[in-house]
């Protein structure tokens, strides 16, 4: 995925794609970071894909961007590629984070991963 991709999803915070809760979606979790910024996610899987997904944070700018960048790389892949996914490909997304928050990107990836841990343990249920 390229860097050039997103750009509109997270460069308009006044209507940041993907940030709206989800009713009854196949796995949700939520995060409240050391910072205060809680994070949402949530999946909807077909056929072993992430059909749809969404967001919400109370969280500042950078951590609507990231959650917003998850969504996308998250969206119309496989399972077990979302699992690969690291605070890493959200930075490669959007380079120019501040130093100070990169902890943005590692709650949006890890509200993800639980997201996805919800999703395949009520499966084993």
């Amino acid at each position: 995925m390229q860097k050039n991709e997103y750009a509109e999803n997270t460069d308009s915070l006044q209507k940041p794609k993907n940030m709206y809760r989800m009713n009854d979606p196949d796995g949700s979790a939520y995060i409240k970071g050391l910072c205060g910024d809680s994070m949402e996610m949530y999946l909807v899987i077909q056929d072993d894909f992430v059909k749809e997904t969404s967001f919400f944070t109370d969280g500042c700018t950078v951590s609507i961007a990231c959650g917003a960048t998850v969504t996308m790389l998250a969206k119309g892949k496989r399972v077990m590629d979302v699992l690969r996914l690291s605070p890493a490909d959200v930075l490669a997304v959007l380079p120019d984070l501040p130093e100070g928050n990169v902890h943005c990107a590692i709650l949006a990836i890890m509200t993800l991963h639980k997201a996805l841990a919800d999703y395949l343990l009520s499966r084993q249920a």
